[in-house]
């Protein structure tokens, strides 16, 4: 079974990661997500997309940065991961159901997954 602090470095390294990869290709992902949006409105896409990254970037980084916490810390942040992924998850379905985007179905189920096994790691008693 994985390990709370392993889960951390999964949930902060991958967070970095998405950062960097929003970042970088900002504009090609505003255009997959939005395919019909005019020139100004791709711009205005990218621009928020790039503003994501740099959140998404810390946010990963605080997360990784208390894996080595007691238990008690990593519980509480895995925790906070698993409500706030699952959250995400949920704008995800919504922004769907509204018709007001393409959300790749990988980006869905990978969100959620990592919603469920954050909690299940946070609620879970050690044993």
């Amino acid at each position: 079974m994985i390990r709370p602090q392993t889960a951390i470095r999964i949930i902060g390294g991958g967070l970095v990661l998405q950062g960097l990869l929003f970042y970088g290709f900002a504009t090609p992902l505003t255009m997959q997500i939005f395919p019909g949006a005019s020139d100004e409105a791709v711009h205005v896409g990218m621009i928020m997309r790039r503003g994501l990254a740099a959140m998404s970037f810390l946010a990963g980084l605080v997360i990784f940065l208390v894996r080595d916490e007691t238990d008690r810390t990593t519980k509480r942040v895995l925790f906070g991961c698993g409500i706030g992924f699952a959250a995400i998850t949920l704008s995800m379905f919504k922004i769907i159901a509204d018709k007001g985007a393409v959300i790749p179905l990988p980006a869905i189920t990978l969100y959620g997954l990592v919603a469920v096994g954050a909690l299940y790691l946070a609620l879970r008693k050690q044993g």
